[in-house]
């Protein structure tokens, strides 16, 4: 029999649907093809056929298909070569096959088995029939290439954040040769250079963007004593004025620092403008007295719409080791030690700022891959089970960071530390169901309940997800929150929750007193304060939420219910902060609609 179109097999792979399936048939019987095609929905099948030779492996292996049907009438052994082979091969192990025989012999079926398929079938089977168990084993292989592809996808991910650590290591080799080259000729400056080294080594601990961002507005302006200062970030031909802190407005108005969606445009014309587009630091004495034959101006609309007094100001470019330029770091208002006006800001400080924000352009870099990362994490989660949306993630995180803030406060932790904690925790929490692209979605999408069988197999995202964070020889602070979230969420304070006490295979853990497997879940303070933090997140949105097989609750029956698990599903103390706190969750979920 022909072989039909496998010179186009490398285009097919990367252009063939998950959702269609492809079914390889190999056979030198006539109407084997006939069955197959009997059988199969050409709007749900694409038939590929070819001969049934020594050469069949390899042709299989670069169609890739979703089925193997392989025709094993006659004496030759051949047929039974090849099963044996995909399955012993790990480019074909993960695609079902199906064996055609002529008849039902009982040897032939357990010959077949014993080479490694998944179904068999003889020639007098109903086309409905073949047609269901084509249907079946192509979701099955489906659902192994997703999860092989998700998890590929993953470690190269995992590799690129890997490769910007080892950045890191570069990174402190610049610091040491700038603490060298840097002779601060007082204490002041001594000092001034220690804090921006180990700055540069805290910052990039940071995971969250928006943290990040706030931590090096901030510590910019503590470096240089600074009344305020902005960072604009670079959107395609505009500046936007994304992250501001100014001390002055605060102490009128908390409210009125806030002015993140005040835009300018990148030209020569303003101060911003130049600095994005030359790559040259600006510092300047007085913003309102520019020389006329420099080619900027400042603009007074922020200091008219505000009442806020600009004077000395210093703007550096934040750019990339590859010469581009990810926005302007800005800095007004020079203070001496006594928060009194100064003159300006000295070539010392721009030196400094220099270096500064040279790091902090490496820390941008690296949270923005991390970032990233995340993003394509959520997303295929969300192709899998699209009621978990991206808002969904951002509230569940936010409502986890406001928890800990506070359970936080309760115990004196604040500062750089908090800070790391919280930002883990964010991080983790937008993760926590990224274990959903290994379940199927027609059971997501269920819109009714769940049969025993199906609820055991959504369980398994705990465990699928936890592996994605499974790097033993170089794990990260992220890695080890990420991993006990997505694991441990579902756990409850009295015990009954899940996957319970197994490792990330899903195995029972032995008791290290008895020797024998634990059961039942993890109690109290068993299960870790992120996960005991983000299970309870989950529940206050998730049930305010729409899902395929309920209508969203509203807010009392949710709030009643949270206060009647306190000390059952959730940690009491939890609980008790979640209610002082309960006007601020409104807020949040208010502001991060689906």
């Amino acid at each position: 029999m022909p072989d039909g179109s496998v010179a186009a097999d490398s285009k097919l792979k990367a252009t063939a649907p998950w959702d269609r399936i492809l079914v390889c048939v190999v056979s030198g019987q006539a109407w084997v093809l006939d069955l197959v095609q009997a059988a199969a929905d050409p709007a749900e099948h694409e038939i590929r056929t070819m001969s049934r030779d020594a050469d069949a492996l390899e042709r299989v292996s670069r169609l890739a298909p979703s089925v193997v049907v392989v025709d094993i009438t006659g004496g030759d052994p051949m047929p039974f070569d090849l099963l044996r082979s995909l399955q012993a091969s790990p480019a074909t192990s993960s695609i079902p096959s199906l064996a055609i025989a002529a008849s039902d012999d009982p040897l032939v079926r357990a010959a077949a088995f014993s080479a490694g398929v998944e179904d068999f079938v003889t020639r007098v089977i109903e086309p409905e029939e073949l047609r269901a168990r084509l249907r079946t084993l192509g979701k099955l292989g489906g659902a192994t290439r997703r999860s092989i592809d998700a998890d590929a996808a993953i470690a190269r991910l995992q590799t690129r954040l890997r490769e910007r650590d080892r950045d890191l290591g570069e990174m402190r080799q610049i610091v040491q040769h700038m603490r060298s080259s840097l002779q601060a000729d007082n204490a002041l400056q001594r000092g001034r250079v220690e804090r921006m080294v180990q700055l540069g080594l805290e910052l990039n601990k940071l995971q969250d963007f928006h943290v990040l961002m706030e931590r090096i507005l901030s510590e910019a302006r503590a470096l240089l004593r600074a009344d305020a200062g902005t960072i604009f970030l670079r959107e395609s031909r505009s500046l936007r004025f994304a992250y501001a802190q100014n001390d002055t407005l605060s102490k009128r108005a908390p409210e009125a620092a806030k002015f993140n969606a005040y835009q300018l445009p990148v030209t020569e014309t303003s101060i911003a403008g130049w600095v994005a587009m030359s790559g040259e630091a600006v510092n300047l004495a007085d913003a309102y007295d520019i020389d006329a034959s420099l080619p900027y101006r400042f603009d007074p609309s922020f200091d008219r719409l505000t009442g806020y007094a600009t004077r000395s100001m210093i703007a550096l470019p934040l750019r990339t080791s590859m010469g581009s330029t990810l926005g302007v770091l800005q800095l007004l208002n020079a203070l001496d030690e006594r928060g009194r006006p100064r003159d300006r800001f000295s070539e010392a400080d721009q030196v400094l700022l220099g270096h500064f924000a040279s790091m902090a352009t490496v820390a941008i870099e690296r949270s923005r891959l991390a970032e990233s990362i995340i993003s394509r994490m959520l997303r295929m989660a969300a192709s899998r089970d699209p009621a978990e949306t991206a808002p969904h993630a951002e509230r569940v995180a936010g409502v986890a960071a406001l928890i800990f803030e506070a359970w936080a406060h309760r115990r004196g932790l604040s500062g750089a530390a908090y800070e790391r904690q919280r930002d883990r925790l964010v991080v983790a929490a937008r993760l926590h169901d990224v274990g959903k692209v290994g379940v199927s979605d027609t059971i997501l999408s269920k819109p009714g309940p769940l049969t025993p069988e199906e609820i055991v197999h959504v369980r398994q995202h705990v465990i699928i997800g936890a592996r994605f964070f499974m790097d033993m020889d170089h794990p990260t602070e992220f890695d080890e929150a990420a991993r006990d979230v997505v694991l441990n969420h579902h756990e409850r304070w009295d015990g009954t929750g899940y996957p319970g006490h197994v490792d990330l295979q899903g195995r029972p853990l032995k008791d290290p007193r008895s020797g024998m497997p634990r059961t039942g879940g993890k109690r109290g303070e068993e299960t870790p304060l992120f996960a005991r933090i983000v299970g309870l997140a989950d529940v206050y949105d998730a049930l305010q939420s729409a899902r395929a097989y309920k209508q969203p609750w509203v807010e009392k029956p949710v709030l009643n219910l949270i206060r009647g698990e306190s000390g059952r599903h959730f940690d009491p103390e939890l609980v008790e902060i979640f209610f002082a706190l309960l006007d601020r969750l409104r807020d949040l979920r208010a502001a991060h609609p689906d």
